[in-house]
Formats: structure tokens, sequence, C-alpha cells
């Protein structure tokens, strides 16, 4: 195995902890899913709780599919109205909508203290306006910001956007 030559800015910890809001998302999204008449299957594997994770090609969390439309789709959990990804996320998820021929969604959910859902967006990757950050995250990762043209995650929404060209 290759010794690594940096200290990680994330520790295990840390990092297991960005997944607390994802679950949350997850959760509440794929409920909505199914309320809606979508059906979906994982696409991205979970590995949080690998010993040793490296960088690759992230992978949307599911497929979602509505009347013979298919799309991928991540599931995001934000504590702020800041609509923000990994940059090496966004590029992975253009190549996966390159290579697979389908629209890539990201849903950000905004929860309170309490966890309580308070506001959600569905971004789709070629269709709405977003720059790269000029600025790094705390965990010295370069974003991806969606401006604030994002509709919200309804129903018809979703529709509306799994049917365009």
């Amino acid at each position: 195995m290759e010794e690594l030559d940096f200290n990680p800015h994330k520790g295990k910890e840390s990092f297991r902890n960005n997944y607390k809001l994802h679950d949350v998302s997850e959760k509440i999204g794929k409920n909505l899913l199914i309320q809606w008449g979508f059906s979906f299957n994982n696409f991205g594997e979970d590995k949080r709780y690998e010993r040793v994770w490296e960088k690759g090609q992230d992978k949307p969390d599911v497929i979602i599919s509505y009347k013979n439309k298919k799309a991928l789709l991540d599931w995001k959990g934000k504590h702020k109205a800041v609509w923000i990804i990994n940059r090496r996320a966004f590029m992975s998820y253009k190549l996966w909508q390159q290579k697979l021929n389908f629209p890539v969604f990201v849903f950000f959910g905004v929860f309170d203290a309490q966890k309580n859902l308070v506001d959600s967006r569905l971004a789709r990757i070629d269709k709405h306006s977003y720059i790269f950050s000029l600025k790094r995250e705390w965990d010295k990762n370069e974003t991806v910001e969606f401006e604030q043209d994002l509709p919200k995650f309804t129903k018809a929404n979703l529709v509306k956007l799994i049917s365009e060209d």
C-alpha cells in the first residue's frame, strides 16, 4: 500500500459526521419518490466505513425512473441554504451523464438543528447555472456553487426536469 505524503484534512469522525444530514436527506427524498410514483435503484456505493477510501469516480446515489425516463440523483444535506457540491463530484457526475445519457440531479435538503427539513431544492447539472467557487471549503475541497435559480424539490418540478432534453 502506498504511503501518503500529507496529513488528511478530515479525521474518521468528521468524515463520517458529514453523512448524518445525507442520511436524513436520503430517507426523506426516497419517501417522496415513492409517494410520487418514481422507482429507484442504488447506484453509488457507500464507502464511509471502508478502512481505506481513495478518491475516485464519485457516483450519484440512485438511478430514478418515471414513465420510461431515467436520471441519476444524489442526496445532499445542508444546514444552510447554500447550494454547493464538491468539484470532484460535480465533474464525475458530468462524466456519468455523458456515459449513460441520463440527466443528473442533486437534491439539496436544508435542515434546522433538530434535523427538520426547512427547504429542499433540485439542481440539474446540465440546466442550472453554477460557478466554480474561488475559495476552498474548511476541508480543503474545491466546490461548485449553483446559483439561486434552483426550483423547489416537488413532483411537478422533478417530472418537468426529467422530461426536458
